[in-house]
């Protein structure tokens, strides 16, 4: 087969470009732009350990690129995304800057060896006591500075929701877990258990402060304590941006409404701003919870810095947390900068690994008593998310990033330098309220409407689609939405109406013979409620009977007419039949 001339110029560009060493070029383009990143600045910073020698991309044709010369293999992933897996010999660097900016080719660049590290203090114990959860009478400390757990749990603990741990792997049997299995991006098998190094505990403790079972008369309690743990064993050696990014769309996969992330680089420097970590995070808010968005959560990390360059963090679907110590001021260590949205307390009681982890309380190894760091914050967050989402399933991620903002407690506001917005670079939006952030979602989706339209078939004229109203225990309906499509048509592509009435007419929009199908929901301050059954019918000729001894201005009129409805301004009222044929006979009257 003849290969298309620019595929074959394409080809041969590379070709040349992958033959030449390109010395001293050792830069390649992070996204669609013109910005360049260097890989001697990168791996200076501790973050970059290397290139895997592949390039990750967003192509239009795969197949096209599967076929240039150099290319070994093109690899699907998940999403929009490919791996192109070079040929021996070949320079991933010039190979990459070859690719860049051609037609059908949104973005390329190397898929580079990353170092990710826990931000957490493991050895730095402060309470044995889970105080930031309910302050009250918790040994003197203040009493403002926990989340106002038991007032959010009057109302939701999590159940439903699942809390992706992207972190060191979660202890699979920890008796105050319930643990679903995901990968070892590590190992690279289905066991996502902890290894036996120092920070293996780190990803079992996250997920206690999450989500450890509570009211089960053992160990300790999760904020969202009826929640299931997803577990992602990502942390425990170098790693690459595939892995990472497959990490991501795997939680997402599985159905987790949280992705709960306790880790990040090294330093706040060398942070490649490549378009992947863009990808990946607009994967969780596309395809999570069918269309809604799996909520993003990091911590900001450890080192007293400024991350505004952090390429993960900084994204603004991301809920980058700062560290809170018990007397509600930044933990000195937490960074600050533009990236962060909310604070959380840190140094609690968790679960541990049950042998070999940080440490003991009250002479059970599973638990310990000094989980810090914005490690410890991240998982408050997270768990304050899931509490979220069980109280309104309908809430976007970009809903929940709002009203976690909207309902923080100001802290620190003598030092906290807040802006206008009431906005702080060191605590963001102040510190999380699980009370207030739930109180205000929690609501109940309107029931589905009940359609009053119930015949097979529905005169040219008078294709009237009308409901009675939605039952909603909120009483905030304030729409309804109504989706039709005819025979044939894919559902998916059905037309809509959105109205504050109890119908909509079609008149004009279908013909006869056309076969309709239709059903309506309610609407509401989070979205919408339940759909309806699909109605359906057939559009047919209004039926005319012949008026006798009318005289020259008699005209032809409907015989009959289905039992359906009428309109009227004060809304849709139901007719009896005979009233129904009454009010449509029309008669002109003589001059």
């Amino acid at each position: 087969m003849r290969t298309a001339p620019g595929v074959y110029t394409l080809a041969v560009m590379l070709t040349l470009l992958c033959g030449l060493s390109w010395a001293g070029d050792d830069t390649f383009f992070a996204g669609p732009g013109p910005e360049r990143l260097s890989m001697a600045s990168l791996e200076a910073g501790g973050t970059v350990r290397g290139r895997t020698g592949a390039l990750l991309a967003r192509v239009d044709d795969p197949a096209a690129i599967a076929a240039l010369a150099g290319v070994a293999e093109v690899r699907r992933l998940r999403g929009r995304l490919v791996r192109i897996v070079l040929r021996g010999g070949v320079d991933d660097l010039a190979f990459a800057r070859g690719l860049h900016g051609r037609a059908g080719v949104h973005w390329v660049h190397p898929d580079l060896r990353l170092a990710l590290v826990p931000h957490a203090a493991p050895d730095d114990p402060w309470y044995a006591q889970q105080w930031h959860l309910d302050n009250t009478g918790q040994g003197g400390r203040i009493a403002d500075v926990d989340i106002n757990a038991p007032e959010a749990w009057a109302l939701a603990t999590g159940a439903g929701v699942t809390i992706a741990v992207i972190d060191t792997g979660v202890q699979l049997d920890h008796p105050d877990l319930i643990v679903i299995p995901g990968h070892d991006y590590v190992d690279h098998d289905e066991d996502p258990s902890p290894a036996s190094d120092d920070g293996a505990p780190h990803g079992t403790g996250v997920a206690g402060i999450a989500a450890a079972i509570g009211n089960n008369a053992y160990g300790v309690t999760g904020v969202a304590w009826a929640s299931e743990v997803y577990a992602i064993r990502l942390i425990g050696g170098d790693t690459s941006m595939t892995d990472l990014y497959d990490a991501f769309a795997e939680a997402v996969d599985a159905g987790s409404g949280v992705l709960s992330n306790s880790w990040g680089f090294y330093g706040c420097d060398g942070v490649p701003a490549a378009q992947v970590f863009n990808e990946m995070i607009e994967y969780a808010e596309d395809e999570g919870r069918g269309g809604l968005g799996s909520v993003v959560v990091f911590a900001a990390g450890n080192d007293n810095c400024n991350n505004s360059n952090d390429a993960l963090v900084g994204n603004n679907k991301v809920v980058a947390v700062a560290a809170l110590e018990w007397w509600d001021q930044r933990a000195s260590y937490s960074n600050y900068g533009s990236p962060l949205d909310i604070a959380a307390p840190t140094a609690l009681l968790t679960t541990d690994l049950t042998a070999g982890g940080y440490g003991s309380y009250g002479g059970d190894d599973g638990f310990w008593e000094g989980f810090s760091g914005t490690s410890g914050a991240a998982p408050v967050v997270s768990g304050v998310v899931a509490l979220m989402l069980e109280a309104n399933p309908r809430l976007t991620a970009k809903q929940v990033r709002a009203v976690l903002a909207d309902t923080a407690a100001k802290v620190d506001l003598q030092n906290g330098a807040w802006d206008e917005d009431g906005w702080s670079p060191y605590y963001g939006y102040g510190r999380i309220d699980a009370a207030a952030a739930v109180a205000a979602v929690a609501s109940s989706a309107p029931s589905a409407p009940v359609p009053i339209l119930l015949r097979d078939t529905v005169y040219v004229d008078r294709v009237i689609l009308a409901w009675e109203p939605a039952v909603d225990p909120d009483g905030d309906v304030q729409f309804a939405t109504v989706r039709w499509w005819l025979d044939g048509v894919d559902p998916s592509l059905a037309a809509e109406f959105n109205t504050a009435g109890r119908h909509v007419d079609l008149d004009g929009d279908v013909a006869v013979g056309d076969v309709v199908h239709w059903q309506v929901a309610a609407e509401d301050t989070w979205g919408l409620g339940a759909w309806s059954t699909i109605q359906s019918f057939t559009v047919i000729e209004k039926p005319v009977a012949i008026v006798a001894d009318a005289g020259e201005d008699a005209v032809d009129e409907p015989a009959d007419e289905p039992a359906a409805c009428a309109t009227g301004h004060g809304g849709f009222t139901l007719l009896g039949a005979a009233s129904i044929v009454s009010s449509l006979v029309r008669r002109r009257v003589g001059r």
